[in-house]
């Protein structure tokens, strides 16, 4: 567990990823779901009902993560919610109803299930040190697609009508606000299309409540980028005046070979960072089981494997190329003509300068930028760039320093690859 904590969260060693959202459990129902996903069995800290005490000994093992990276620099901690408990529900499933797109959280249960959360989050607090800035009690909650179905393994989820989204809204903010939780409100993590819809159809004390708007930007192939969006939710952002996350990505249906599908995630980043420009982005389930195309790391998620083998992924070294380099603080400036190709970024002083690069394409691509527009200092001075880079035969190599006579760069994206260059 420390290897792979090393790998994902110290920034000397791995990635240096500084946000952890931390899932509270529903808790399945051991005589009806059945047919969950091993990794997505998340135990609930009130599996009793509820006349029964808390469980805190539960899901002591993603709370050991969480705990791990909080060592290794993780500033920015969420909760969120895929599913109330399976005696909230009116299915008695935390898969989801019967029926798409009905609500499955029973209406004698509204305020129960905002007590769960805040009670969670509270304990955590004052037992273990942990303070959530963010929580969010939805996952997907318009989308419709969580419904019971036996003929495949399944994971937590639940619908929500936009009526009780709305109450389950105004009731959590009153429940923090009563026992004085500094904790803000998260929502809705729906995919980008569907969250400017969802946000015009509330009134204006329930959008009030959401201090930050959560989207996933998933499309379901990398010739459909546009599905996303996202310049109509970043201008729909701006006008509430909301924080904005890109909380939830992965290779919702890609097919390909390892390093296309790692550089295709690469090439939607840099769109997310572009057209979307949330202060954060954050990939779904780091660690994934083994043969799957999701993940950075990949694990038999077994504990009788021998030996027990941690891979690193294309999609590992991808995301190396952004968070080792674009730190938390960092601006991303606006870049159109090169917005899926290209993400330029500084530090507030202008003293760092870093462009990531991504080619998805089977050539070489050149590309020329004007550097003396994006940081004073480098006006009228030469410069000296230094490169990493991915390919099929690297991960993030690096690569003999250019230098340049003026603030001009030009540079050759190598075909399917990706490149970070620093800036002096």
């Amino acid at each position: 567990m420390d290897s792979v904590l090393d790998l994902l969260f110290d920034h000397a060693k791995g990635l240096g990823l500084n946000i952890v959202r931390y899932n509270i459990g529903g808790g399945s129902n051991p005589a009806f779901d059945t047919n969950m996903r091993p990794f997505a069995d998340i135990p609930g800290f009130r599996p009793g009902g509820p006349s029964t005490p808390y469980d805190w000994t539960a899901d002591e093992r993603q709370r050991n993560v969480l705990l791990g990276a909080m060592e290794r620099g993780v500033t920015v901690t969420e909760a969120f919610s895929n599913s109330p408990p399976f005696w909230m529900t009116i299915s008695g499933s935390v898969t989801g109803n019967i029926g798409w797109g009905k609500d499955n959280l029973h209406p004698n249960y509204y305020d129960a299930f905002v007590d769960y959360l805040t009670t969670i989050v509270k304990h955590f607090e004052e037992a273990w040190g942990i303070h959530f800035d963010t929580i969010n009690p939805f996952n997907e909650p318009v989308e419709g697609w969580w419904n019971i179905d036996r003929r495949k393994k399944s994971q937590e989820g639940c619908n929500f009508s936009i009526p009780t989204i709305s109450k389950v809204l105004l009731s959590l903010q009153k429940s923090l606000d009563e026992q004085n939780i500094s904790t803000k409100i998260s929502a809705l993590d729906s995919w980008s299309q569907n969250t400017c819809q969802v946000l015009l159809r509330m009134e204006e004390d329930c959008l009030k409540a959401i201090h930050q708007v959560n989207v996933h930007t998933y499309v379901n192939s990398p010739t459909r980028e546009e599905d996303a969006q996202r310049q109509k939710v970043k201008q729909r952002m701006s006008l509430l005046g909301k924080k904005l996350w890109m909380s939830e990505y992965g290779p919702l249906n890609w097919v390909g070979e390892e390093l296309d599908v790692a550089l295709a995630v690469g090439k939607h980043i840099t769109l997310d960072l572009n057209d979307l420009q949330p202060s954060a982005w954050c990939y779904w389930q780091a660690l994934e089981v083994s043969g799957s195309s999701w993940g950075l790391l990949t694990a038999p998620f077994s504990y009788d494997k021998k030996p027990f083998v941690v891979s690193l992924r294309k999609q590992y070294f991808v995301m190396m190329h952004f968070t080792r380099w674009i730190r938390p603080g960092f601006q991303i400036f606006d870049i159109a003509s090169l917005k899926d190709t290209l993400v330029i970024a500084s530090n507030l002083s202008g003293s760092s300068l870093v462009l990531v690069g991504t080619n998805t394409s089977n050539c070489n691509k050149d590309i020329r930028v004007d550097l003396s527009n994006l940081a004073s200092g480098l006006v009228g001075t030469s410069i000296q760039v230094a490169l990493f880079r991915t390919s099929a035969v690297e991960n993030h190599v690096e690569l003999p320093i250019l230098y340049f006579d003026s603030p001009i760069l030009f540079v050759r994206l190598a075909l399917k690859s990706i490149t970070t260059m620093l800036i002096s």
